[in-house]
């Protein structure tokens, strides 16, 4: 009796001693399609069993995710290359872990939704037409990018500034927009309304979102980021083996709308990699002529040193 009750405190201790040995992370999160990977391994216990403590802090507003990251309340964030060059470029001490989506044909993660009475229109015929977004945003990077890839002049639609979604959304069901650039799954909902889709940026073959992490993670010769990353590529590897098994998360985390929960896709998430220095030159190239970077920032600052 005396050795069952030693044994018992024995593993008593060595759990203790694993759990207090975890390293701490506050992730801020948004309720979007890219998170998912991170929502897998918060469920499934992936953090933990590779020593981490991981919370997933979740924001309403990359406006809140952002002056959290800034004034220190969170560890690390989802975000997209604008926003991530903003913090580095005002000394958030942070950097490029892995990219969370790139554009992937067959799965758009955002494009341009056409008001219902606009739906039969193409996209001559939508010129001058006024195109709800965010400005100085990456939906007016996309935006940008996808008059590019149409093969049309810059300024072919006539942007708007609508900063909050759902008011973006309701402005385009209600004809007060001609278009409007929408994530998914607003862009299959506006479909679902009425609307429908003029283009999406699936083909542009460009980074879209990452996962940042602040410096000292990358410390200790990046031991503590290299945990993450195995915890990353194993809840994006448990996604592909069985991703049906996921669907009801991804409809409670990613804001799914009820209509569309049963047959919306689950998308093929990438396993971890870094964003390529041409493209990071190319984001960096457009904030500077829009006035929103003074000066770029170098691979070495924003990219972590250690390959995932």
């Amino acid at each position: 009796m005396k050795q069952c009750i030693m044994c018992i405190l024995f593993v008593f201790v060595l759990s203790t001693t694993a759990l207090a040995g975890n390293t701490a992370l506050r992730f801020g999160v948004l309720p979007v399609l890219d998170t998912l990977p991170l929502q897998v391994a918060a469920q499934e216990g992936i953090f933990e069993k590779h020593g981490l403590d991981v919370t997933l802090v979740k924001f309403m507003s990359a406006l809140e995710r952002d002056t959290a990251m800034q004034t220190g309340q969170i560890d690390g964030y989802f975000g997209d290359l604008i926003a991530t060059y903003l913090l580095i470029s005002r000394d958030v001490p942070m950097r490029i872990a892995l990219t969370s989506w790139r554009t992937t044909p067959g799965y758009p993660m955002f494009g341009i939704a056409l008001s219902p009475e606009n739906k039969d229109r193409d996209l001559a015929a939508m010129k001058g037409g006024k195109l709800g977004l965010s400005k100085s945003t990456i939906m007016e990077f996309l935006a940008d990018k996808m008059e590019d890839h149409l093969k049309v002049e810059r300024g072919y639609f006539a942007q708007v500034e609508i900063k909050k979604m759902p008011i973006r959304l309701q402005m385009l069901l209600t004809g007060q927009i001609d278009s409007a650039l929408l994530p998914e799954p607003l862009l299959s909902l506006a479909r679902l309304k009425g609307g429908a889709t003029l283009a999406t940026a699936e083909d542009l073959d460009i980074p879209l979102t990452v996962l940042c992490l602040h410096e000292r993670y990358f410390k200790n010769h990046g031991s503590d980021y290299m945990r993450f990353i195995r915890a990353y590529r194993e809840a994006v590897q448990a996604i592909r083996d069985n991703p049906e098994k996921y669907r009801r998360l991804m409809a409670e985390t990613c804001r799914i709308p009820k209509p569309l929960v049963a047959d919306f896709p689950i998308y093929p998430y990438p396993m971890p990699s870094l964003p390529a220095s041409a493209e990071l030159a190319e984001v960096q190239e457009w904030m500077l002529d829009k006035g929103l970077l003074k000066m770029t920032v170098p691979d070495s600052v924003a990219l972590s040193p250690i390959a995932p």
